[in-house]
């Protein structure tokens, strides 16, 4: 009898462990999805839509409330069950987690935009399915051992030789039943003395056992059914969500003209001023227009990556492919960062590029690939040398630039074509950028038909090369 309360004890506490998991896998899953529908409105300060998608939780009857936090900790928007009174909200946790509470599981996840965190959503939920299991199992082991020790005492203290072969014949059924898990035989009563009530009362228990094994066969079904429709529900709203990404994407390539056009028109006037063609200026006005001017072209510069990288993921980039004199485009992009190169001291050599090399493919997008390489290896390179290098590989032009910079760890490789991903080495923080550059190259190098790759080893330099081919984009 102590053997089957320990182990019924260890039941109950083994499916309450099960059932907690399942909650917070289940819970997690579905915050999930609320961060990332929820993602435009926190980009676009929609509190409304983003009440909207915490209302959804509606159809969730053990979600008592849900909120989305701020980046700086304030709450954007809420979300309060009907059948619960309203209460103020747990401290902002900015790290995915999940706690329980008195009667409650919470969770928290970050909300993540191109790998930056742009707010959290907190989901608390009640345990009442968890307390109805506990209380059910309790209930179930406290009848079963009753009757077990019911049983037992009934047939330790009537036990006599006339009892021996119903005894038997109740072990053989008991035997049979366990071996096939089939609850709906019956052990024949042959008295009507007490071993004739042992085996009435073992088949009351088998009758009980039956009908509790039909009403869990019956709830796992109706558990599964709802485990359906909730999995087609989060479909939906993922597909909303990711069409909603799409819109986002599809606006910012669509809003390249009304972004560069004014940073073009500030740059323009403030040309116009530093040439003198409006008046004489002093020098102190001289240096913070400079400042003005420079400002705006690192602004543009950054524009144009992100409108960039937005059209290339909105699938509104086009290359226009003609034939083109590669070598011409090699040395122009070299000379356009020569100056910079020098500035520092850097020597800037050209191989491989001696006879004419003609391409087709479109000029102003290589071009642009080679000239951020070049950029990177002169921002990354503080003495030494840089090479570019063009070679005839089979029908493709390989273009490599070498230097000998600071290097990047085998470990930050697999990352680097990654959006807004940057290499964490001092360098990396004196200058500027949105991380975009080698992400929009690799894009831009797909599309055209060809490859990227890097090789490098820390405090070594680092060797970028890409290849075209020759003829255009294969068909």
């Amino acid at each position: 009898m102590l053997g089957d309360l320990v182990s019924g004890i260890a039941f109950a506490a083994h499916d309450r462990y099960r059932i907690k998991k399942s909650m917070v896998r289940d819970l997690s899953v579905l915050v999930m999805l609320i961060a990332e529908r929820s993602n435009a409105a926190l980009l676009f300060d929609d509190s409304n839509l983003a009440r909207e998608n915490l209302a959804s939780l509606r159809v969730a009857p053990f979600i008592t409330s849900a909120s989305i936090y701020a980046e700086d900790g304030s709450v954007f928007a809420s979300y309060t069950a009907s059948s619960v009174a309203p209460e103020a909200f747990p401290p902002l946790e900015r790290e995915r987690l999940h706690r329980f509470e008195p009667n409650r599981l919470v969770v928290f996840e970050p909300m993540m935009f191109e790998g930056k965190r742009i707010g959290t959503v907190c989901v608390r939920a009640a345990l009442i399915e968890l307390e109805e299991a506990w209380r059910n199992y309790l209930i179930s082991a406290i009848l079963i051992i009753l009757s077990a020790g019911f049983a037992a005492f009934i047939l330790s203290y009537r036990l006599q030789q006339i009892v021996s072969e119903p005894i038997k014949n109740l072990a053989k059924t008991a035997r049979l039943i366990a071996q096939q898990k089939d609850y709906s035989v019956r052990a024949a009563t042959e008295t009507e003395d007490e071993t004739g009530v042992l085996v009435q009362s073992f088949n009351m228990m088998l009758q009980t056992i039956e009908a509790q094994n039909t009403e869990l066969i019956n709830s796992n079904r109706d558990l599964e059914q709802r485990v359906k429709e909730r999995t087609l529900e989060l479909q939906a709203a993922k597909e909303r969500a990711e069409t909603a990404d799409k819109l986002k994407s599809f606006f910012l390539a669509t809003m390249s003209h009304e972004l560069r056009t004014p940073l073009n028109s500030i740059i323009g006037f403030t040309g116009i001023m530093l040439q003198g063609l409006v008046g004489p200026l002093s020098d102190e006005q001289k240096k913070q227009l400079n400042i003005v001017k420079t400002s705006a072209h690192h602004l543009l510069s950054l524009i144009s990556d992100v409108l960039d990288i937005s059209k290339i993921e909105a699938g509104q980039l086009t290359v226009a492919m003609e034939p083109f004199n590669l070598r011409e485009s090699i040395l122009k992009v070299v000379q356009s960062v020569r100056p910079l190169a020098e500035k520092k001291g850097l020597v800037l050599s050209v191989d491989g590029i001696d006879e004419v090399l003609p391409c087709t493919s479109d000029v102003r997008r290589v071009e642009q690939v080679l000239l951020n390489l070049l950029s990177n290896a002169v921002k990354f390179t503080e003495q030494g040398d840089i090479r570019v290098i063009c070679a005839r590989e089979a029908q493709r032009y390989a273009i490599i630039v070498a230097d000998t910079g600071v290097g990047i760890a085998e470990e930050e490789q697999d990352d680097l074509f990654q959006p807004f991903h940057q290499v964490d080495t001092g360098l990396s923080r004196k200058y500027e950028g949105t991380g975009l550059g080698l992400s929009i190259c690799k894009k831009l190098v797909v599309i055209l038909g060809g490859s990227i790759w890097v090789k490098s080893d820390k405090g070594a330099g680092s060797t970028f090369g890409f290849t075209l081919p020759i003829e255009g984009i294969p068909k």
